[in-house]
């Protein structure tokens, strides 16, 4: 058996390895750093093999993801990326022939069906790696073969059941806003006023500044990837978490002195300020989505060490109430216009963090 074909096969399956670790990841960042490791392999393995067309594609694959997460505008990364599948398809075809075309039409069809609905762009994704099993079998890439297969698998779960229990993808997800792009401040205010009467909202530049004062405060929920909801949360002083309990009013917004960064080994406060979804995803099943997702994200800065002494939130939505209910917050008061103040203190925290060590 040829040397390069067996070190080819290893560098693949090294790939696939951080590709499937990266569905793990909720971080952009993280998500991102796993999936270069895991083009850098398999590009490598289609160098062993001499397959110039899976090389480029594999790179162009990865440019379109790292342009649509810094963007979030799936219809221009690909009318921006288009051109140069194109080009990939003429060279790959004078230099390996028809079947050198497959990648090419993968990598477009995949980033079309990104501009589609959800059941489209699962469907596009399983046209999509079927044609790169194909091309996998024709240059001897078994273990990219392999991987291709299993996505298949994956999507068709994905697509008849909703989740796939193969590489831990749902419908509805999670992700750190870290780029608040002018598409996703839209999208923000847009959901906002479909939840919140007049007098609660915040106008896009009130957004921007608190965002550049608190970097990474904005969870987005999405269905597949449209965003369908958002939490939105800041870490705050201990006097300002004081504050916001005992007054009588509740703050609209708040002030720069009263948000604290995150600090290991010391006492850390939260303020949930507003948690908001689509209407017709409004449910009890998205309550307690949101809920183990808030749960999991105290639980593991508990194992980072970083210690939350207290959450408090102000309830505006009967959603927010659900969602802040079945979290296990305790209703502390109402305020005159029926806004209610909720707050999970340092004693439920850390019954939740003993009872899930």
């Amino acid at each position: 058996m040829d040397i390069w074909f067996v070190i080819a096969q290893i560098l693949a399956t090294t790939g696939w390895f951080f590709l499937i670790l990266s569905y793990y990841k909720e971080d952009i960042h993280k998500l991102l750093r796993m999936q270069i490791f895991a083009c850098a392999f398999e590009t490598a393995s289609y160098v062993f093999l001499g397959a110039f067309a899976g090389i480029f594609a594999c790179l162009l694959d990865l440019v379109k993801a790292i342009l649509y997460y810094k963007t979030d505008k799936s219809n221009v990364v690909f009318v921006a990326t288009l051109p140069f599948y194109v080009v990939l398809a003429y060279f790959s075809v004078v230099s390996e022939g028809p079947i050198a075309l497959l990648p090419a039409i993968g990598g477009i069809i995949d980033g079309f069906v990104l501009t589609r609905n959800k059941t489209v762009a699962t469907v596009g994704s399983i046209i999509a790696s079927t044609l790169w099993i194909i091309y996998d079998f024709i240059v001897l890439a078994y273990a990219a073969a392999l991987y291709d297969s299993i996505l298949v698998i994956s999507n068709f779960f994905v697509l008849f059941l909703g989740y796939s229990r193969i590489l831990h993808i749902n419908k509805l997800h999670v992700i750190k806003c870290h780029y608040l792009t002018r598409s996703i401040a839209h999208n923000i205010l847009s959901l906002d006023k479909s939840n919140y009467a007049p007098q609660y909202l915040w106008t896009l530049d009130e957004q921007r500044a608190m965002f550049k004062l608190e970097p990474d405060s904005i969870i987005l929920i999405r269905d597949k990837k449209r965003t369908v909801g958002y939490l939105n949360y800041i870490t705050i002083t201990e006097e300002a978490y004081e504050k916001i309990r005992r007054a009588h009013t509740f703050y609209k917004t708040i002030p720069e002195e009263f948000i604290a960064p995150l600090r290991r080994r010391r006492k850390n406060y939260m303020l949930i300020e507003s948690v908001c979804i689509n209407k017709s995803y409004e449910s009890q099943k998205m309550a307690d989505f949101i809920s183990h997702r808030f749960n999991l994200y105290i639980r593991n800065k508990h194992k980072q060490g970083y210690n939350f002494h207290g959450v408090i939130s102000v309830a505006i939505s009967d959603f927010e109430k659900d969602f802040l209910e079945t979290a296990h917050f305790a209703h502390i008061k109402d305020y005159r216009d029926k806004e209610a103040l909720y707050e999970l203190d340092d004693i439920a925290i850390a019954k939740y963090n003993k009872d899930n060590a």
